[in-house]
């Protein structure tokens, strides 16, 4: 009769990689931490001139629980090599979702630019997410024309798995000497990604008044309503300041030039599907390649997809709005069976993106009875 069809479990979302220099360890062995105590044991926790420990920092704060860090060691670099290195041990993690360099933003664009390109086939191969750090022109903040113009030259690195936001964040400095420090904001929403993870799901936009970024005391830049529309046509995300002092993301698209792919929420959901569902059905592995391997293949997929509509993952009043899966003749071909290859096509209708566009609103102040339309 064959094996019985499984239950497929969602994938984890939420494990980070950081690569780059640390007060101390020894270099390049991927290391798994789960909170501040172990970066301070094996990696000598945070210090102002190491930027990798405090965007870490900024991870546990907004959320993030398992993080894995490849260190370069101890002295700071300005070529890309190390940091190829560091990128070529990424098959050594068992999963990741989330990848951060952030030293790239101390970079030469040059420099930078190498990282990049290693760096965007990396992640679709992994099927995880860039938080890519721009180079800051020799140190010097990035104005929004220069984001602008540093995002429309960067057409060999468009891709729905990379994600840059703007401006610098400024966080609580950890001397004595400087009030505050500035840093990407990769770890603030690489962590802020997990929270919402864990409480509202992958398919939940990060983005808005909910997407509040923790530690944060300031932003390098207030672009103006007009400059985050700028940046919004470049694919560049931005944050926002708004009252009672709280920081928040307020854009959610990738960095890709794909309409399919705009929004940060659909492409990692699509992520999270082909992961669990690929995992989820390898016991299919060693069955005979037809219709009844199929059909249990379209019940297991089905019942998954089943449980994600119901917690309201998709659009669709009904399952056969929200979603469909397809395994048979019609996706898989007499020359896929010779070759024991099996194609399993999942449709969804994803839940679009909270993005936000500016509307002015003349309110009236003070109490106004309430009357009836006719």
């Amino acid at each position: 009769m064959g094996i019985s069809p499984k239950t497929i479990v969602g994938v984890p979302t939420s494990t980070a990689v950081v690569i780059g220099t640390f007060p101390k360890s020894s270099s390049y062995t991927p290391t798994n931490i789960r909170s501040l105590k172990d970066l301070e044991r094996i990696y000598g926790g945070l210090r102002s001139n190491k930027l990798p420990s405090l965007v870490i920092n900024q991870f546990f704060e907004n959320g993030g629980k398992n993080v894995w860090i490849i260190s370069l060691g101890t002295s700071p670099f300005r070529t890309a090599t190390p940091f190829l290195k560091g990128l070529s041990l990424l098959s050594q993690i068992p999963s990741f979702n989330m990848l951060i360099i952030p030293e790239t933003s101390l970079l030469s664009a040059k420099e930078a630019e190498k990282i990049f390109r290693t760096s965007v086939p990396l992640v679709e191969k992994y099927r995880a997410i860039y938080f890519l750090d721009p180079p800051q022109q020799d140190g010097r903040p990035l104005t929004v024309k220069d984001i602008v113009l540093w995002s429309r030259a960067q057409g060999s690195i468009r891709h729905p798995n990379v994600i840059v936001y703007y401006p610098r964040i400024h966080m609580a400095s950890q001397t004595a000497s400087r009030v505050t420090v500035t840093i990407p904001v990769s770890g603030s929403m690489a962590g802020l990604f997990a929270r919402l993870d864990e409480t509202r799901g992958v398919w939940k936009a990060p983005a808005g008044t909910e997407a509040t970024l923790q530690g944060v005391v300031g932003l390098e830049y207030a672009p103006s309503p007009q400059e985050m529309n700028t940046l919004t046509s470049v694919t560049v995300n931005t944050l926002k300041h708004i009252p009672s002092s709280t920081y928040v993301a307020w854009g959610a698209r990738t960095f890709s030039s794909d309409p399919e792919w705009k929004y940060i929420s659909v492409r990692r959901m699509a992520l999270f599907l082909e992961s669990s569902i690929r995992q989820g059905t390898t016991w299919a592995v060693f069955e005979p390649n037809d219709e009844p391997l199929w059909a249990k293949i379209r019940q297991s997929v089905e019942t998954f997809m089943q449980a994600l509509f119901w917690k309201g993952a998709f659009q669709g009043a009904k399952a056969q709005q929200a979603y469909f899966v397809k395994c048979g003749r019609e996706t898989t071909t007499t020359t896929d069976q010779a070759a024991g290859l099996i194609h399993i096509l999942v449709g969804f209708a994803p839940l679009k993106s909270a993005e936000f566009v500016l509307v002015k609103i003349q309110q009236e102040a003070g109490p106004i009875p309430f009357r009836n339309t006719p």
